[in-house]
């Protein structure tokens, strides 16, 4: 499931909305995206206190969808099935990129991750996960999804809000698709080809999470690298919410591509080598104010072979 990095962190507790006594919100209160990131940071300690399993346990929803051993399931179901943390096992994380709603209840983060055992090199890695909040007020992971990187992923310094110009504000035309519907066509487009699916429909500074890839950041780079890349076999949307001001929301689905010789596996027609990829998908995306929507970060999380 997710994440892996080292302890740097310097992490607040997330603390609750301020409301005066008219029920109105108090200006120094603060933001929603600002609340989000602090549940994140204290999430973090967390795991750091107590080992990740039970952090990912008291931090995830219970309606919370994981994808675990190739398998989709309720990701908290899956996590007590983890054998616990052994001894010396760290994993830390902070969030350093994401978005909230206008409507105040369902955002994103990602950033650099850190796990290493005691003795063992550390291991590196890049986490995205989708926040909303719950009844009672808090904030709870509903998906994360985490991939390996090379190195340390890089980002902007300190926690950096995706920019918001241009953002939905629900005058718009009614014939533009829901982000369902969007999900489809882009599935569609990819079984063309990956760099032509995805141009025209990347968000500013999007992000491209790929396994073994430094995050791709921005639609040059994203296309540039996607033009070398397999298209997909099969891409089905199995899920898709927005938040309530409809300008941002996530969907995840399954996905099939074939990848070619020089990455090894079976032979093919011809004598070719090929090898299947399949696994999931998750997207985060943001809408403009015509209602288009577009996708601000694309995650791929290949089954285990």
């Amino acid at each position: 499931m997710r994440r892996a990095t080292c302890a740097w962190l310097g992490v607040v507790a997330a603390f609750a909305v301020a409301i005066d006594l008219t029920g109105a919100q108090s200006p120094n209160a603060p933001t929603a995206f600002e609340v989000m990131a602090d549940t994140e940071r204290a999430f973090a300690r967390r795991a750091l206190e107590v080992g990740w399993k039970q952090a990912f346990l008291d931090y995830f929803a219970e309606e919370a969808v994981g994808f675990q051993a190739g398998e989709v399931g309720l990701a908290k179901t899956q996590i007590a099935k983890n054998p616990d943390p052994p001894a010396g096992f760290t994993l830390a994380w902070e969030p350093r990129h994401g978005d909230m709603s206008g409507s105040g209840e369902l955002g994103f983060l990602t950033g650099p991750v850190l796990s290493q055992a005691e003795g063992r090199p550390p291991r590196h890695q890049v986490y995205a996960s989708i926040w909303k909040r719950q009844r009672d007020g808090t904030f709870k992971v509903v998906l994360d999804v985490g991939v390996p990187t090379p190195r340390v992923a890089a980002f902007s310094p300190g926690l950096e809000r995706a920019a918001t110009t241009n953002r939905f504000s629900g005058d718009y035309d009614d014939r533009t698709p829901p982000l369902a519907a969007a999900d489809n066509v882009l599935n569609s487009a990819l079984r063309a080809s990956q760099a032509r699916g995805y141009r025209g429909r990347l968000a500013p500074n999007a992000r491209l999470h790929r396994p073994g890839v430094q995050p791709l950041v921005g639609e040059t780079r994203i296309l540039a690298w996607l033009a070398g890349q397999p298209r997909f076999t099969l891409g089905d949307g199995r899920y898709a919410e927005s938040a309530r001001s409809g300008d941002l929301g996530y969907t995840w689905g399954t996905y099939q591509l074939v990848r070619p010789a020089a990455e090894a596996g079976s032979r093919g027609r011809g004598g070719q080598t090929v090898r299947g990829e399949e696994g999931f998908y998750a997207r985060v995306w943001t809408r403009e104010r015509t209602g288009q929507w577009r996708v601000a970060l694309d995650v791929l999380q290949p089954q285990p072979r």
